[in-house]
């Protein structure tokens, strides 16, 4: 390595981007005839769904069609979780939201602004619950519950043990005991969510652009959501992308959901 370390590298990817040649998912435009999705979102922290009517908003000129959860659970299933627990993931709420932000319905319309407008016409009646933001009163006994099915907060519970620790603890000249709060923190690519989906009616399949740049991992876990084969679920990926840092795995719902 000591002929690299510390020399300045030539960057490859710099002429073309400078010259205007970049392909990121927003510079590779859609077929005439494309949709175009505005998603709703929860305003509550924890609530029930007591009712949401799309009659005003399918009402609106341009407007194709509003989904709701009862949609997606009629032509979808639950993501797999990640943890040994009965938790149900979907891509739009099921009677319930858990956090501010979460997809409660989607309007499918002739262009971005159409559907936008047609956001305040779906009106969703919400029975607020208790809510709390901070993880260690999550874990306390009389904590609201976000998982009814689950009976805790503590959905993933890990020890791992090496040695002897109680041996080492006794005999070191000095212990330390820390208790360490790490707030919220995240990655902030120069480009947000870029789904641009195709339903192949003729294949019962899907193709799908997206600048989701871990595709394998979450492959199968979309195409069984979608109750198709994974040969089914075609991804495609621009050829730049404006980052990611590992947060672009979040967009997976939202291909199910376009």
């Amino acid at each position: 390595m000591g002929g690299y370390v510390g020399q300045s590298m030539e960057r490859l990817e710099d002429a073309w981007l400078l010259a205007g040649r970049g392909a990121f998912a927003d510079d590779l435009g859609t077929r005439p005839g494309t949709l175009h999705a505005a998603i709703l979102r929860s305003p509550h922290a924890h609530a029930d769904i007591a009712g949401i009517d799309t009659a005003a908003a399918l009402a609106q000129p341009g407007v194709h069609a509003v989904l709701t959860g009862a949609d997606a659970r009629r032509w979808s299933q639950p993501f797999v979780v990640g943890v040994k627990q009965p938790m149900e993931h979907w891509c739009l709420a099921q009677e319930r939201v858990r956090y501010v932000g979460e997809p409660v319905a989607v309007v499918i319309a002739d262009d971005r602004y159409v559907a936008e407008d047609a956001l305040e016409h779906v009106l969703v009646e919400y029975n607020p619950l208790p809510a709390v933001v901070d993880p260690e009163a999550a874990l306390s006994a009389d904590a609201p519950i976000l998982h009814a099915a689950v009976a805790s907060n503590t959905v993933s519970d890990r020890d791992f043990r090496y040695g002897d620790p109680e041996h080492a603890f006794s005999c070191a000249a000095r212990t330390v005991r820390l208790a360490v709060r790490y707030p919220r923190s995240s990655c902030t690519p120069i480009e947000g969510y870029v789904v641009v989906a195709e339903h192949l009616a003729e294949g019962g399949g899907y193709d799908v652009l997206s600048n989701f740049q871990g595709p394998f991992a979450l492959h199968p876990v979309m195409a069984l959501a979608l109750k198709v084969p994974a040969a089914k679920l075609r991804l495609r990926m621009p050829r730049d992308s404006g980052g990611s840092f590992g947060i672009k795995q979040g967009i997976f719902p939202y291909i199910a959901l376009m």
